[in-house]
């Protein structure tokens, strides 16, 4: 009977692959990164599939594992950058292109410092939730905190990605 529960489990697994990229990509901002990420996902929960106590909740833990997959992969990429750091200077590359210079390409750079600025707790509710199209209630099994919690935390970081972004169009 488990094989026929597990083959389910990974229907509905697959149904998620465009939110479980938009998250990946939420939390690592770079396309390729969210790739992988996703592809981490999705053999970290093909190999934990045994341990889906409440079939119904798959779309929750598979957002779990997205969220803590990719924070892994921010500590790990910080780490990196801080051992550059220890390293010594590169030669500088100059990063402008045609498209870095567009209006557009200026707001969502502006837009994801914003979001990478936000205390952690906030930019993962405002990426599962603006990036994973979860609902309060999902978000909140997801995080582990209520859906008060939840919209509270959720309100406080688009305000302040808001105003970051105001502030960054205008001065």
């Amino acid at each position: 009977m488990r094989g026929d529960e597990d083959a389910k489990l990974l229907e509905d697994m697959m149904t998620c692959q465009e939110a479980v990229f938009r998250i990946c990509l939420g939390f690592s901002r770079n396309a390729s990164d969210a790739e992988d990420l996703s592809q981490d996902v999705y053999l970290k929960a093909y190999r934990s599939l045994q341990n889906v106590r409440h079939p119904y909740l798959v779309k929750e833990w598979l957002f779990r594992i997205a969220r803590n997959t990719s924070l892994d992969h921010g500590k790990r990429q910080r780490l990196a950058r801080e051992l550059e750091r220890a390293a010594g200077p590169r030669s500088a590359v100059d990063p402008k292109t045609p498209e870095t210079s567009s209006m557009t390409r200026e707001r969502l750079e502006s837009l994801k410092t914003a979001i990478s600025r936000l205390p952690r707790k906030q930019r993962e509710v405002f990426v599962l939730r603006e990036y994973g199209g979860l609902s309060y209630e999902e978000l909140g099994r997801v995080v582990g905190a209520k859906s008060g919690t939840v919209m509270s935390r959720l309100n406080r970081a688009r305000a302040a990605v808001a105003s970051f972004v105001k502030k960054a169009e205008h001065g």
